[in-house]
């Protein structure tokens, strides 16, 4: 508790934890080492182990949870994905399951009750959808082992139309759904439900948003960097582009879907569709805004300036697009989940939460 108090209360230098005074501004980017061109951030600035407690569902490595213990900082320099060669791990784990849910406290009969219910199959097609939540008109609980599970929920959404969901339907969400939800209850206007079901309803919602941004912390490169992870289970991008040596930069490569861009040493690396979430988000605006520089100039001189060896095909085009739409929508996940973590205490929010809207 100590440790935790002078963590959260900026008072313990994190090079001499036994130190009484902390040097330097934790919510400023990290200090880099090492020789020149080899500069990394120093693994000691990172402390929160909540891969270790993903994998064991170990009680006692509840209190490392990174949301319980600091705030996260926002990091935006080109190339963070090249600075941390401690974080990446050999081989990707599987979660423990009762830690993944964040219920390995309860006790049995409770604890598999939970996991049943949410393991039960959930139409995605028919609960996914990114339009606003407008209302809860309705909920329907009942409880069993001490748990008020969400058996039916009857949503307003922007169409104005009802949907039927569950608590079941959780895990099929879009991550902006329990921003809408959250809001919803913050800002009054679940008054008109019974007290109980409000009451469930948010205790629901806050613990899956909690779980959300434990597992998202170590499953991508930037919040886990933002939130000092020690481990992420990540394993080290595929970037070597040594078999795309006549391939231009900043083109796409048809198969593996990928791009071809310079790191922040001028090198090729690849950048896999399939592994945006190993890139930070200032790589990934910076080969978005190099694509759509070649879209535009496609479209304003039929010929790209930054291409030596050949015209800008069609397909080249439609490509880049879809690449840009992929960096676009990674981007704006993680803005949704610097939100949510806003709501459980792991970021700090300089406003009035009645004001807030859902993430864009």
């Amino acid at each position: 508790m100590d440790e935790c108090h002078k963590l959260l209360t900026n008072k313990v230098d994190l090079s001499n934890p036994e130190g009484h005074q902390i040097l330097r501004n934790i919510y400023e980017p990290l200090p880099l080492g090492g020789p020149p061109g080899q500069v990394t951030i120093q693994p000691q600035f990172f402390f929160n182990k909540d891969l270790d407690y993903l994998l064991t569902g170990d009680k006692e490595r509840k209190i490392a949870l990174s949301i319980s213990k600091l705030k996260a900082a926002r990091y935006l320099d080109f190339g963070l994905e090249e600075l941390v060669p401690s974080l990446w791990v050999e081989s990707e784990r599987e979660y423990d399951i009762s830690a993944v849910y964040g219920i390995t406290h309860w006790w049995f009969r409770r604890k598999e009750f939970y996991i049943n219910k949410h393991s039960e199959s959930s139409d995605r097609e028919a609960v996914r959808s990114q339009m606003r939540i407008l209302s809860v008109i309705s909920v329907k609980v009942f409880e069993k082992y001490g748990y008020n599970y969400l058996r039916e929920i009857i949503l307003r959404r922007a169409d104005y139309q009802e949907y039927k969901i569950s608590e079941k339907d959780f895990k099929n969400l879009h991550p902006n759904d329990f921003e809408d939800l959250f809001l919803l209850n913050i800002q009054e206007k679940l008054n008109h439900l019974p007290k109980t079901d409000k009451t469930s309803l948010h205790t629901a919602v806050n613990m899956w948003i909690r779980n959300l941004v434990i597992r998202n912390r170590v499953g991508d490169l930037q919040l886990g960097i933002e939130s000092y992870q020690t481990k992420i289970n990540l394993e080290r991008p595929n970037w070597d582009a040594a078999d795309y040596y006549f391939k231009e930069d900043y083109t796409i490569v048809p198969k593996p879907r990928a791009v071809v861009y310079r790191d922040r040493n001028d090198q090729r690396k690849l950048m896999r569709l399939n592994e945006l979430h190993k890139f930070s988000d200032g790589t990934l605006t910076r080969v978005m805004e190099k694509l759509d520089h070649m879209v535009k100039d496609f479209h304003l001189f039929e010929y790209n300036k930054g291409m030596e060896t050949r015209k800008w095909s069609e397909d080249d085009k439609r490509r880049s697009k879809d690449f840009i739409t992929a960096i676009e929508k990674r981007l704006q996940i993680r803005r949704i989940y610097r939100s949510l973590e806003s709501f459980v205490g792991g970021r700090i929010r300089d406003i009035d939460y009645r004001l807030i809207n859902r993430t864009t």
